[in-house]
This record gives structure tokens, C-alpha cells and sequence, in this order.
């Protein structure tokens, strides 16, 4: 009897030690997993510094707002809108919502420039009927041309480089361009889909309207002609960068691709175990090639900023450690300036020299 109580209380002794060392390493390796992943950056801190351009939380966005040469960063609230230069974060202009924008203003809500004068655009989202009307909140037009559903997309941009905004948007047949008063352009056969990327024309390429739906990807001009249609499987199409030898999309998924008009993918880029979300071309040299910043993110929520070059050297890399979304404003002195927007507002910025 006591021999068989000895082996019960040596086994679960020996049953409890397991227990504790097992819990006691597995503590250990998470917390040494942790300080591994920690927010911080790993590559560039000696040639970036991050610098707050807000900690309210505003939305951002970036584009031609004013008539001088370049982007500016625009900080949007309930309240109106603070123009930013890109380049010294110095305010520029302020504009005060009135009228029913305050209540109206949504993440889908873009501002843009109609002859000079500052106008807001209610995109819908897919969901609503995008309009377009002034600071005031008087409506200057609305586009419904089905009455059953509004616009799976809804874009301003100003693609043959006249200084004044044109739209584009994708209705259930169609993508159509759109003047600045609303009157239809054009419009081109699209069986579906959505825009995911615009590029202005340039003395070497027509502008580029980037659209994907189910797995194809169908680039067109901004007069309307079809360029390419691709099968990209599991890539889908960011933004276009122009490379000295061309203009390419740039297609996210489990890899950074740069895809050529006939399917070639020319560069690509992995962050290990994780899905490239987001990627835009980034000047860092005027008249140098442009590199690619981008944001990866786990099946884990872990996410990585980067900026690699053409030639693959990672510029910078940084372990995030909250969601991040990218913009970027052309300064006038032909270089990009990005911005990181968090909680608040952030700038990447080079160091001199």
C-alpha cells in the first residue's frame, strides 16, 4: 500500500514539474518573441525621422489643392480643412465647412480643385450617390445614371494634365469619364469592377485607369481605350509606378509584383509571411527612379513598413506597431513626401544630406 502511494505521489510530482517547466519556457519564448517583433525600426533610423504632423484625429489627404506648383497635404475634420505644405509642414490655407458638409463628410469623401476653387466630393463609396458640391455645401451636380444602383467607384483625378479635375467612374456596363460639370466624355464597355488606380499622362504615356474585378485586371487610357486585360490570381492592383524603362502596376498579395502591360512581372519583392496591402511609388531624388513604400500585415495582425529601390536595396524597414495607411504629396521640387496616418498624422521625412 505505501509502495503504491510512493509511485502516485513521484508521478504526480513529476507530472506537476512538466507542467511548470513547460508553462515556464513557453512564457519565456513568448516573451522573448515579443521583444523580437517590438515596434521599432530596423533599417534607415539614421536616414529618416518621424515627425508628428498631427495627433488629432484628422484625415488626411493629399493632391493639388492650391494653384502653386505640387501637392499639399490637406488635414480634414468636421470643421473644415487645413492646407499643409509637404515640404515644411507650414499651414498654407484654412477653410471652414459650412452648410450640410460638416454632416456629410465621410472616409469617402475626397476634396478637389474645379477652376481654381475648392470643391468636395462625396464619392459614395459604392453605396450612395456621389456628388460633388462646394465648401458651403451647395450642390454643384450628382451622378445616377442607374436608378437601381449608384457607382461601384468614383474617382477625381485630372489625367490629361489640363489643371482641372475630370471623374471617372464604374457603372453596371461601363467605365465612363466624366468633365468637371458632370457631362459624360466617354464611355467603355466593362462587364464589372471597380478603380483601384489612376496615373496622369506623361510626355512618354497616356493616362492610365486601373480597374479589377474577380481576379482581372483591365488598364485603360484616359481617352477610353483598353490597354491590356491580365489574370493576376492572387495579386491585386495597388497603384502605377513610371520606371525609366516604363509604366507598370503595382500588384500586392504575397508579394510586391511590378507588372508589365503583357503580364510580365518585371520586379518582385516578399515580406516573409506576410500579404503586401499596400504600395505606392516614392521619389526620394528628383529625377532619380522612383522606390516603393509599402505596408505588409500577417495572418497575426503584424505589420511592416519598407521602402525599397529599384535595384532591391530596402531603404528603410520598420516593425509597425499599429494599422498604418500611406499617402504621398509630389513636392514642387519634383520629390515625393510621405505621410503615415495612425492615430494621428506622421511624416517620414529624409534626413539632409
Amino acid at each position: 500500500m505505501r509502495r503504491g502511494l510512493l509511485i502516485v505521489v513521484v508521478v504526480a510530482t513529476a507530472i506537476g514539474l512538466t507542467v511548470g517547466l513547460t508553462g515556464g519556457v513557453s512564457s519565456v519564448t513568448d516573451r522573448i518573441e515579443g521583444w523580437r517583433l517590438r515596434p521599432r525600426v530596423l533599417v534607415g533610423a539614421n536616414a529618416f525621422d518621424t515627425v508628428a504632423v498631427t495627433e488629432e484625429s484628422m484625415t488626411p489627404q493629399t493632391g493639388p489643392f492650391e494653384s502653386e506648383p505640387g501637392d499639399d497635404l490637406a488635414l480634414v475634420d468636421f470643421n473644415g480643412v487645413r492646407i499643409v505644405l509637404p515640404t515644411t509642414l507650414g499651414e498654407r490655407e484654412r477653410v471652414e465647412f459650412t452648410g450640410d458638409v460638416r454632416s456629410r463628410w465621410s472616409e469617402s469623401s475626397r476634396l478637389a480643385r474645379i477652376g481654381g476653387t475648392l470643391v468636395v466630393v462625396d464619392t459614395g463609396n459604392g453605396l450612395d450617390v456621389p456628388r460633388v458640391h462646394d465648401v458651403d455645401g451647395t450642390e454643384r451636380w450628382r451622378y445616377h445614371p442607374d436608378a437601381d444602383v449608384p457607382p461601384t467607384s468614383f474617382v477625381p483625378a485630372d489625367l490629361d494634365g489640363d489643371g482641372d479635375v475630370e471623374f471617372y467612374a464604374t457603372i453596371t456596363g461601363n467605365l465612363v469619364r466624366l468633365d468637371a460639370k458632370g457631362q459624360e466624355v466617354w464611355r467603355a464597355p466593362l462587364s464589372s469592377g471597380h478603380i483601384t488606380a489612376t496615373a496622369p499622362r506623361t510626355r512618354r504615356d497616356p493616362g492610365w485607369i486601373v480597374t479589377e474585378s474577380s481576379g482581372q485586371m483591365v488598364v485603360w487610357d484616359d481617352t477610353g481605350t483598353r490597354l491590356a486585360v491580365l489574370t493576376m490570381k492572387d495579386a491585386h492592383p495597388l497603384s502605377v509606378i513610371d520606371w525609366p524603362d516604363g509604366r507598370y502596376v503595382l500588384a500586392g498579395g504575397p508579394a510586391l509584383r511590378v507588372v508589365a502591360l503583357d503580364g510580365r512581372v518585371v520586379f518582385e519583392w516578399t515580406v516573409t509571411d506576410m500579404l503586401v496591402r499596400q504600395a505606392l511609388p516614392l521619389a526620394l531624388q528628383a529625377g532619380a527612379p522612383p522606390a516603393v513604400a509599402l505596408v505588409a500585415e500577417s495572418a497575426t495582425n503584424r505589420r511592416r513598413l519598407q521602402i525599397v529601390s529599384q535595384e532591391r536595396t530596402l531603404v528603410y524597414d520598420e516593425i509597425l506597431g499599429a494599422p498604418t495607411e500611406l499617402l504621398k504629396a509630389r513636392a514642387a521640387d519634383g520629390m515625393d513626401r510621405l505621410f503615415l496616418r495612425r492615430a494621428g498624422v506622421l511624416a517620414l521625412q529624409q534626413r539632409a544630406g
